[in-house]
């Protein structure tokens, strides 16, 4: 098997279609052109030999190409196994048996590694990254491992007061984690499992130029899984009785929709929310088009009974000054027609037939004394009317796109017991100091209007480390030296990936030497177990990860086995 797969390779490789610049197999490019009898592809395995015998059979003197063989051969597990999907780069609407829709009203989105797992470990918005895509029916036990409940490290608990280290975790506090938010969302189900009643999240656009830089490029059908991945266990950390907000723009907002109308069930879509930006200007106003002037927010509930809390927005005073009238019951009013009156609530400020319920002109500026630097920003004003509409007090809030922390900070100041979670090193220079201002009585926001004083706390720790340490390191080192010393370091750990044989990368070759900083790097990370980047729950108590007796107490704690 394994000669077939070195020759077919390098077969492959004489044809630029099938190879990205970087080397890589476009497998997903050769298995949809073998699906369509592709003459160059056909031609190209003829040339040789050992394909032709392998991959044809005469009959009657015709050579009959056996492309179910082929498909195998490229699909499976052991040619060139740190890829695992089948599905060409394509998205589309597909029935149920796959083909596109033409009369079939049973909808699913089609789309590439859909059924993958991405763990999208990106920590820094400038950072170019490739990924595995762990497949859910080839490496089962990659995907269980990966996904278990991991170790916390680092916990500390911020309040007016101070901080306070060496902690045990309370089932009231609020919590921050710091890592990746897959692998984080996925150790909070064991505690908050059904619990969640409202989930905001601001995820990246995928505009090509937000920060989001996986693969160069993240094109759709990666984004999309990564999305899949997350809001699957989303919707199990949300309570019966719980709604999801997504934000997003027009470059993935009709993706999104039907991504969760197939996870949230399209009867539990509530409504998709137009944001306007107020003042569009700059290069968005200098676009050859119509200019793009608002945001999407798709909200969707768990189940048909769902929190929500109407809100009013009061009339101004020049518009209550036209409820002159007054009934002989002391009710004020206008009059529409002679057959018709407006009574206004005056509990409300609103007339009681006249709901005026309008998110889409809710602030979108967000005001200096709130600004953070953090360049997609969202006003506190916009989160307030969110989790007002959706949570009670005491109930809790999930943000697993944390950003500058604006919905932790409003949560706080709204009286709900919230959950962050942010894998950007910059939670550390922007995110935590902003929510310990607001425990300290910020004035930004939406302080004044809700009379916030200052007070509460909150629980902040990190996900404890394996591998992700060598690849921190890894991408900080500019020096061959460094990279040969950390190299040293992985091989010595022994926390690499089934699929390398130490014995055979040896810093002193000239074809290691050869190559570059960025090749070397590329290299290192991919030597590494990638389903060892963090410390597994289940693997606290093995004196190899030396975890610390605090943070062994810490996360017993919060696992409720303390």
């Amino acid at each position: 098997m394994q000669k077939i797969n070195d020759i077919l390779v390098e077969l492959l490789k004489t044809d630029e279609r099938y190879f990205t610049a970087e080397g890589e197999l476009l497998k997903n490019a050769v298995y949809e052109d073998a699906m369509k009898m592709d003459s160059s592809l056909i031609k190209l395995l003829l040339s040789d030999d050992t394909c032709k015998s392998h991959f044809f059979t005469e009959v009657d003197g015709v050579l009959v190409f056996d492309k179910v063989g082929f498909g195998w051969v490229i699909n499976n597990r052991q040619f060139l196994p740190d890829s695992y999907t089948r599905y060409k780069n394509k998205i589309g609407l597909v029935d149920s048996v796959g083909d596109f829709i033409s009369s079939s009203d049973d909808v699913v989105l089609a789309f590439p590694y859909k059924d993958c797992v991405l763990e999208g470990g990106q920590t820094r918005e400038e950072q170019k990254k490739d990924e595995i895509f762990y497949n859910e029916t080839l490496a089962p036990d990659e995907v269980d491992r990966l996904l278990y409940p991991k170790v916390f490290t680092g916990a500390r608990r911020y309040t007016k007061d101070g901080t306070e280290e060496n902690i045990t975790f309370d089932e009231n506090d609020n919590l921050i984690i710091k890592g990746n938010n897959l692998l984080a969302i996925s150790s909070l189900l064991k505690r908050y499992e059904g619990k969640v009643k409202l989930i905001y999240i601001d995820p990246p656009y995928n505009t090509g130029n937000d920060g989001f830089k996986y693969n160069d490029s993240f094109n759709h059908s990666t984004w999309l899984t990564f999305m899949k991945n997350r809001l699957e266990i989303a919707k199990r950390l949300l309570a019966p009785d719980g709604s999801i907000y997504v934000q997003i723009d027009n470059n993935e907002l009709h993706y999104l929709k039907v991504l969760m109308d197939d996870i949230f069930g399209m009867e539990n879509f509530q409504r998709e929310i137009v944001w306007v930006l107020k003042g569009v200007s700059g290069y968005k106003s200098l676009i050859n088009n119509f200019v793009r002037g608002h945001d999407t927010i798709l909200y969707y509930s768990k189940g048909k009974d769902y929190i929500f809390n109407k809100l009013y927005l009061p009339y101004s005073k020049e518009q209550l000054a036209r409820f002159s009238s007054v009934d002989e019951d002391g009710r004020r009013y206008k009059t529409i027609t002679k057959e018709r009156r407006l009574y206004l609530d005056e509990a409300k400020g609103v007339p009681l037939s006249d709901v005026w319920d309008d998110i889409a002109s809710f602030q979108t500026v967000v005001n200096a004394e709130e600004r953070t630097g953090f360049s997609t920003q969202k006003p506190e004003k916009l989160i307030q009317r969110i989790i007002e509409s959706s949570s009670n007090q005491g109930d809790i809030v999930l943000d697993f796109h944390m950003g500058s922390g604006t919905t932790c900070a409003t949560a706080m100041k709204l009286n709900r017991r919230f959950i962050g979670v942010e894998q950007m090193d910059y939670i550390d220079e922007i995110t935590i100091p902003r929510l310990i201002k607001v425990i300290g009585g910020d004035t930004g926001g939406i302080s004044k209007e809700v009379d916030w004083q200052g007070g509460g706390s909150f629980v902040y720790c990190e996900l404890a480390r394996l591998n992700q340490k060598f690849i921190d390191d890894i991408e900080k080192a500019n020096t061959d030296e460094a990279l040969v010393a950390i190299l040293g370091q992985i091989i010595k750990s022994g926390f690499i990936s089934s699929y390398v044989d130490p014995k055979e990368i040896n810093p002193e070759t000239e074809d290691f030497k050869a190559l570059s900083i960025d090749d070397k790097k590329r290299l290192l990370i991919a030597l590494l177990d990638k389903n060892m980047l963090y410390v597994n729950y289940c693997d606290m108590n093995d004196e190899t990860f030396a975890i610390s007796e605090s943070d062994k107490a810490f996360t017993d704690s919060f696992y409720g086995e303390a």
